[in-house]
């Protein structure tokens, strides 16, 4: 039995099963769904599937359309290579050698679809991935508008106050913000951000407001501040 055909085929399966895991984390980082994330890289690496509704979030998305495009290339690339090397493995030995080579092959797949049904090993190995994928400042700019999945007349907008807006000394909850169902985000206050602030958070004079709700109720306020 001659390994030398067999080999490079796992090494390419094994290589090519983290490729798909990799992207998958990559798409999810964007903001799609884990399940979503790893069937669109799955669809996109072995050339199926990719014509579901879902396929939408990928093409007009920059970043998970270059994924998956890097995968479509990758995946033709190894299907080739197996092809190839199965078919050198039929003319070097003929039948025999071949039908063994493909067992040892299914097994090897068997193996590797044990290990990845292991939920502490996925864990750890998407750990690993994320962190080292968030370090790129692909990952770490998001637009605002996908995040929030805007609805029609709705977006964020910034609103300073000035020294004279009604609104001072007042707590978020009892501010005409929240009489116009508008959701303060963030406030920047000089050099300091508030994230999420509380109902009771109390609003001062130059405080920059980011707001998200509809544009219009949120021009009719800044339009008075």
């Amino acid at each position: 039995m001659n390994l030398i055909f067999v080999i490079p085929v796992i090494v390419i399966i094994v290589v090519s099963a983290f490729i798909v895991k990799i992207a998958a984390v990559a798409i999810n980082l964007t903001g799609l769904d884990e399940k979503k994330a790893f069937f669109q890289a799955l669809s996109a690496f072995t050339g199926t599937g990719f014509t579901t509704d879902d396929s939408e979030l990928i093409v007009r998305h920059d970043i998970r359309r270059r994924i998956v495009m890097f995968l479509m290339i990758l995946g033709n690339a190894g299907l080739i290579s197996v092809i190839t090397t199965l078919m050198l493995s039929f003319l070097k030995g003929g039948l025999t050698p071949i039908l063994i080579n493909i067992t040892i092959i299914l097994l090897a797949i068997l193996l590797l679809i044990k290990i990845s049904l292991n939920k502490e090993i996925t864990r750890k190995l998407t750990k690993k991935i994320q962190a080292r994928l968030i370090k790129s400042s692909t990952f770490t700019k998001r637009p605002v508008e996908e995040i929030l999945r805007l609805a029609e007349g709705y977006g964020v907008a910034e609103v300073t106050l000035s020294e004279d807006c009604a609104d001072i000394g007042k707590a978020l909850s009892e501010s005409s913000f929240r009489r116009k169902d508008i959701l303060i985000v963030a406030i920047e206050r000089g050099v300091k951000v508030i994230p999420a602030p509380h109902a009771t958070d109390r609003l001062l004079a130059g405080d920059v407001l980011i707001c998200y709700g509809k544009l219009q109720n949120i021009a009719e306020i800044r339009e008075k501040k």
